[in-house]
């Protein structure tokens, strides 16, 4: 994907650099190569022949299409949105020098360095479920390394989650419990790397296009990170969000962490809770199975969401619980609720992304999607597909329904 989008743009730069022309760094200037015989390198040239900033200026001053059809907050996604960096003329091919804009004598070119868009915040997330015309379902997905931030970063995603998960999909194991801080930090720098990678931005700079604005980036504490005195914690979240540059930080748990929860958003940290199924306490649960089933348990996770809510979370996630439950705690909160496994009536949904591709998808499940009838089963001359001899197995934690005759 990579290789992808970096062929794209060094085609896209070939076509506003002449044949024998040299580009520079960072202004994307470029001249001829008998010119450059001709300057000396210790001399500036007086003025820029062309740069990729002009050609930028004549593509935005036409027509663009605008690739996000929602608005997030004040700011909308639309071509007007990217703070304007030294522009030139749109009937000239060239930038006026520095000098020259102050009136004075000769000077460099004006270096011209397109800003990237506005990340998404949490009020415009929050503005979703708020919006005047009804709420605005919110979109989440995960990554775990710099080619999935890629693919998050050039499509209109509100918030990216580098979930504990990744020890399960990325690393294999079998629960979340073994994944330490310190992957998950190195993990983090490899997303923050894709979503802030100039790759997309270069191919849809020159093509007179624009990129909805980044994602909020939320990372997962792992297991046992927190479990110490809230000072510790503390440390933990610190060390995270100051080596990584993540938004913020989920936290799984009910009333237990909420005295940490409290300390962080009262240093203003963002913190998003995570109750239902937990998957760092998979142990104490006998396994995943669904929660809150009962009237009593969903009275309890509705108490636990609105503590978590009054101890300033910006939004929870709902793991694995009867749709009604998750609708009615939607209702109840003024925080965005985001759902997994907790269906359709939460503000938002959140989709491991290897899941979504159908990475670990074994044989039954394409042979039960393939069935006209979800509720009947499959015709028995109907043969499962037969994966090639060198696939590995998919891991044991991947659930695959036998198939009866």
């Amino acid at each position: 994907m990579a290789s992808t989008a970096g062929g794209l743009a060094r085609l896209q730069l070939r076509q506003f650099v002449p044949k024998g022309g040299i580009v520079s760094n960072p202004s994307c200037s470029y001249s001829t190569a008998a010119a450059s015989a001709r300057t000396p390198a210790s001399k500036a040239p007086s003025k820029v022949t062309r740069t990729a900033a002009s050609m930028h200026h004549k593509l935005r001053s036409s027509s663009v299409p605008e690739l996000s059809r929602r608005k997030f907050g004040s700011s909308a996604c639309k071509s007007s949105s990217w703070p304007a960096g030294a522009v030139g003329h749109a009937e000239s091919d060239e930038l006026p020098s520095a000098s020259a804009s102050k009136g004075k004598g000769k000077g460099k070119a004006l270096t011209w360095i397109p800003s990237p868009p506005r990340s998404k915040t949490i009020a415009d997330i929050q503005a979703l479920k708020h919006h005047p015309e009804g709420s605005i379902p919110i979109v989440c997905l995960t990554a775990y390394d710099f080619p999935s931030a890629l693919s998050i970063r050039s499509a209109d995603i509100d918030l990216c989650l580098i979930g504990d998960s990744l020890a399960n999909v990325a690393l294999g194991f079998t629960s979340t419990q073994p994944l330490s801080l310190d992957a998950m930090i190195h993990h983090c720098h490899a997303v923050k790397r894709g979503l802030d990678a100039p790759l997309f931005s270069t191919a849809s700079l020159l093509d007179g296009l624009e990129l909805p604005p980044p994602p909020l980036v939320i990372a997962d504490m792992p297991f046992g990170a927190t479990f110490g005195s809230i000072d510790s914690g503390v440390a933990a979240v610190v060390r995270l969000i100051q080596e990584t540059g993540v938004d913020g930080v989920k936290i799984e748990g009910s009333y237990e962490v909420v005295p940490l929860i409290k300390r962080l958003t009262d240093h203003g940290i963002p913190v998003m809770g995570h109750l239902g199924l937990q998957p760092q306490r998979v142990g104490s649960t006998s396994g995943y199975r669904v929660q809150s089933k009962t009237a009593q348990q969903a009275k309890e996770m509705l108490d636990a969401s609105l503590a978590l809510e009054r101890a300033g979370c910006f939004s929870i996630v709902l793991e694995c619980i009867p749709t009604r439950v998750g609708q009615y705690i939607s209702q109840q909160l003024a925080i965005p609720t985001i759902g997994i496994g907790a269906g359709s009536k939460t503000d938002g949904q959140i989709l491991v992304m290897n899941d979504m591709l159908g990475d670990l998808t074994g044989a039954g499940h394409v042979l039960a999607a393939l069935s006209p009838h979800p509720d009947q089963p499959v015709e028995g001359t109907l043969s499962p597909p037969t994966p090639s001899p060198l696939t590995p197995p998919p891991p044991k934690f991947v659930r695959n329904f036998s198939l009866t005759r």
